[in-house]
């Protein structure tokens, strides 16, 4: 009985968005041509073709350098994911916004021509 009770506990706190979308969400990053530094929030995580998985909710922009080439910069979007709403009814979703899965990225890849300088 303990473990049922504990078992319906756990799936009334947990959120749906947390659970069935997670809470990170692979970004990945290519160019033309290959080798150029990717900056994440002007963090340097590697070179193309790059790929990670992000917090949601987490990264705002990305940088793509080459030298010789001109510097490419954009911002990632993100948008709410529809699936929180299925938690609202039993904690008001707040896990979700606290794990930042309420949120889910636009993109999830990337790809720029760099132009030579």
């Amino acid at each position: 009985m303990k473990l049922l009770i504990t078992a319906l506990a756990i799936t009334l706190l947990a959120s749906c968005a947390t659970v069935f979308s997670g809470t990170t969400q692979l970004l990945t990053f290519d160019s033309s041509p290959q080798g150029a530094d990717v900056y994440v929030d002007n963090m340097l995580l590697g070179t193309t073709p790059f790929e990670f998985e992000a917090k949601k909710n987490k990264y705002r922009s990305f940088r793509i350098e080459k030298d010789g080439y001109k510097t490419i910069q954009r911002v990632i979007t993100k948008s709410f994911d529809p699936v929180t709403l299925l938690s609202v009814f039993w904690d008001y979703s707040t896990t979700d916004a606290i794990s930042g899965a309420m949120y889910e990225y636009d993109q999830g890849s990337f790809y720029v021509e760099l132009q030579p300088d």
